[in-house]
């Protein structure tokens, strides 16, 4: 995914059904393989997006590493203590 891109910005541009992409998004296994064994600082971000109604909120929560745009973790889900 690029920065800025949404669900349906994805779909679009490669021509799948949003559907689709949030399958990618959820059944992911990726595994990260880290490019460093120490990192001084991280930032953190997120984002979400609806899936299926208003009230199915999602969220992607990633830490990534600035000067490389290395993505050190992510979780996928509800946004509540378990993911935060």
């Amino acid at each position: 995914m690029v920065r800025g891109s949404g669900i349906r910005d994805i779909a679009e541009v490669e021509r799948i059904s949003i559907g689709k992409v949030l399958r990618t998004l959820t059944e992911s296994t990726y595994e990260i393989q880290h490019q460093q064994s120490h990192y001084e600082s991280l930032e953190v971000d997120e984002f979400w997006n609806f899936v299926g109604n208003k009230k199915n909120k999602q969220w992607l929560i990633y830490a990534y590493h600035r000067e490389t745009g290395e993505i050190v973790a992510y979780v996928w889900g509800k946004r509540d203590l378990a993911t935060v």
